[in-house]
């Protein structure tokens, strides 16, 4: 009896173990569902706020900064996602890297007057195509942008003056510090200095 009794309970258990979860409802799943329900009774505008409200719950859970885009350009770009890539990554000595990049999931300061201000510090290390590190610089230069609006894009042309380097491939490996939270993200650029 006491053996069926301890099986009973052991198969109950083995039942409710393999019954599907629940998913744990949130922010994004919540502005997710509204979103949906605003746009099933036509109002597009409001589906279009909760939506970017969604958006705005997964951006503020990131643990670091992403970067969404990096890429070598031909000359600095004139706005988010208006640029021209290099056509390789090949340089003449002494001509300046220019590198386009967006990074997301960053914070926002409050300089008054209800402005928003989006900064990084930005950190490079040069390395050899055998791994030996050259350069590793910190606070190199910084990034700054204010804005009536908390904006979501954010581009920056970053150039890297190599003055002297000799001839060669190398890996640039650039770090944005975010100056309104802890976050922070990495990404590699790799180029070749030649005569």
């Amino acid at each position: 009896m006491i053996f069926a009794r301890h099986l009973s309970f052991v198969t109950a258990v083995a039942v409710v173990l393999c019954l599907p979860l629940p998913l744990a409802a949130g922010p994004m799943a919540d502005k997710s569902a509204e979103a949906e329900g605003l746009l099933a009774m036509g109002d597009e505008q409001g589906a279009l706020a909760a939506a970017r409200d969604a958006f705005a719950a997964a951006w503020d859970s990131t643990t670091n900064l992403v970067i969404n885009e990096t890429t070598l350009i031909s000359e600095p770009a004139s706005g988010y996602g208006i640029y021209n890539p290099r056509p390789n990554e090949k340089f003449k000595q002494g001509e300046p890297v220019l590198i386009y990049v967006e990074p997301m999931g960053f914070g926002y300061g409050n300089p008054g007057e209800g402005l928003y201000s989006i900064g990084f510090f930005v950190d490079l290390k040069v390395t050899s195509d055998t791994g030996e590190v050259l350069a590793d610089l910190q606070n190199l230069t910084e990034l700054d942008l204010t804005s009536r609006y908390p904006n979501r894009e954010f581009q920056a042309n970053l150039t890297y003056n190599l003055d002297g380097i000799p001839p060669g491939k190398y890996v640039l490996q650039t770090t944005l510090r975010d100056k309104n939270s802890a976050k922070f993200g990495s990404f590699e650029n790799s180029v070749e200095f030649v005569e």
